[in-house]
């Protein structure tokens, strides 16, 4: 049996995410994907050569709750495959690439984020007191941004 796997695709949203219903009601999140390029000096410090962008979408109820949780500029990973599209557009043909996400992630390596999670649902009553929100806390060089998670 082989294992699955997916491809994970790092960088910023570098575009306002849109949120939109295809013909059959199925929700459709278009991003895109900014990744900064970089070259390494002999001295070791980088130049940046500028950015390449990839458009994003995500489907579904996976596409409603990143459009929930993430913002312009946000770092992210976002996981899934590459697809073309093709499409007509003023009478031309056009093939797009674009990356077709199943998650969407953020990139916890890129600032300090503190995550706080709703206690799970038990599976059965008790008159035991609701457990407190736990805390988790990701550290990198930047401020810090509070995320609210409740599923």
């Amino acid at each position: 049996m082989d294992p699955r796997t997916k491809t994970a695709l790092p960088g910023y949203l570098s575009r306002t995410p849109q949120l939109k219903r295809l013909s059959d009601g199925l929700a459709l999140f278009i991003g895109q994907i900014g990744q900064k390029q970089h070259r390494e000096e002999p001295d070791g410090s980088l130049t940046l050569l500028g950015a390449t962008y990839t458009k994003l979408v995500l489907l579904g109820e996976n596409a409603e709750e990143a459009f929930a949780d993430f913002v312009e500029g946000d770092d992210v990973v976002a996981i899934g495959s590459f697809k073309t599209r093709s499409y007509e557009h003023r009478g031309q043909k056009v093939e797009e690439r674009q990356f077709q996400a199943v998650k969407l992630l953020f990139d916890t390596t890129r600032e300090r984020y503190r995550v706080e999670r709703k206690p799970r649902p038990r599976m059965e009553a008790t008159r035991e007191a609701p457990r407190a929100v736990g805390t988790v806390e990701f550290r990198a060089a930047q401020p810090a941004r509070a995320l609210a998670l409740g599923r």
